[in-house]
């Protein structure tokens, strides 16, 4: 969003309330061809930054007569290029000017004027004003709850469970060269792909495997399970190295019991595994006066959609856009809130369907082959999406932006 708006004639202030840069946790995003495409077209990523290009989900379960390995039920045609998230961010953030991104700004409070202007109140008590306020603080927004107070997260019902593993680890890596595999069993399915090392490195035998399993814990556990090793209560997040030993053991002997050995085996070696609660929210708009929510801010949506970097990168392409093709700066938001906000709720739903199929209401796939399985797919997703599509959809946003400068944007 900084980027963007930036070559769009805003002077951008970024605040961040950590006093660092964000950890690199080494884990994938996966985004579609059109969207990385886009990316490298607006120079927002390098051409060569790593991504390996998946256009096969491979949906297999553990059976009796097939243990090691898995029986597969589907090869779906797929359309993602899987990401190492630390490559993307530091992409992303070499083209941000250091003077414009302020660490240790925490927001603390949020404020809209008559005048036409919004500030924010950090927690060392200064107030910053400014003509546009973009929040841009994830899945609990300050943004949100200011805007919307009424608009609450819904907890989906179960978690995801995540982990990483280096390529050198295992002793034969072809059942994931080129696929992103998805095991399923009652409960819940595990997603796993390659994605590239820490160092950048896509070489085989340097990539890292970035794994996750989806596993229902009901409300009525969910305070146990996010208590972390110190015995602190955390609100829906355990990072790494916070899950207790004795949980993480469990965690294992329950993706054993679930998981065709070969990815279990990959589970069980993996240190330093993390969870979190998955969330939804639809928002009935994506802003207010002078106040924008983007990404998770705005409408929050089940990682099932493969959309999550996706929205925000497509939030912030098309409200520098707007602000670029038209003088009057509130006509340009109202333009652009009514278009993001039905997008954004749009796959709020579709992230709903596929959690009800593919969690919730698991069906079991020992018992489908690829016809029936498709068959299945068709009659459950009633929103089509750019991931399962088998060409991705013609709608990238224009590369070239006219210039228009307006005051000061944070």
């Amino acid at each position: 969003m900084a980027i963007e708006l930036s070559r769009a004639g805003c002077q951008v202030t970024v605040l961040e309330r950590s006093g660092e840069e964000l950890k690199d946790r080494g884990v994938g995003i996966g985004v579609p061809p059109s969207a990385f495409e886009m990316l490298v077209a607006r120079d927002l990523i390098d051409a060569d930054l790593p991504g390996f290009r998946i256009e096969t989900v491979v949906r297999l379960c553990r059976t009796p007569e097939h243990e090691r390995y898995g029986y597969l039920a589907w090869a779906q045609p797929g359309n993602i290029v899987a990401l190492n998230w630390g490559n993307l961010y530091r992409n992303l953030r070499k083209r941000v000017p250091n003077g414009a991104y302020r660490t240790r700004h925490q927001v603390i409070g949020i404020q809209q004027t008559d005048d036409g202007t919004a500030s924010v109140i950090l927690a060392d008590g200064r107030r910053l004003e400014f003509d546009l306020l973009v929040c841009a603080d994830g899945y609990r927004s300050l943004g949100r709850q200011t805007l919307f107070a009424e608009q609450r997260v819904e907890y989906a019902g179960y978690i995801l469970w995540r982990g990483m593993l280096p390529e050198g680890e295992i002793a034969e890596s072809a059942p994931l060269e080129g696929v992103l595999v998805t095991p399923g069993y009652r409960g819940g399915h595990g997603v796993f792909s390659f994605v590239a090392g820490p160092d950048g490195s896509a070489e085989p035998g340097r990539r890292l495997i970035n794994w996750a399993m989806y596993l229902l814990v009901p409300e009525d556990e969910f305070a146990a399970f996010f208590t972390d090793a110190s015995g602190q209560r955390r609100d829906g997040t355990l990072p790494p190295d916070s899950i207790p030993g004795w949980r993480e053991a469990g965690l294992k002997r329950r993706a054993r019991e679930l998981l065709p050995d070969y990815y279990a085996e990959i589970v069980e070696r993996s240190s330093g595994t993390f969870a979190h609660a998955i969330y939804d929210c639809t928002v009935p708009a994506y802003g207010t006066r002078r106040v924008c929510l983007t990404g998770d801010a705005a409408a929050v949506t089940r990682p099932h959609t493969a959309s999550g970097a996706l929205k925000a990168i497509n939030n912030a392409v098309t409200l520098a856009t707007a602000l670029s093709g038209e003088a009057r700066l509130d006509v340009a938001l109202w333009n652009w809130n009514l278009e993001q906000t039905a997008a954004g709720n749009r796959l709020v739903h579709l992230g709903r369907q596929l959690g009800d199929a593919f969690v919730t209401n698991a069906v079991d796939w020992s018992t489908m082959n690829a016809t029936t399985m498709k068959q299945w797919f068709e009659s459950i997703i009633t929103i089509p999406h750019e991931v399962f599509a088998d060409e991705p959809a013609a709608n990238e946003p224009p590369v070239g932006l006219p210039r228009k400068r307006h005051e000061r944007a944070a």
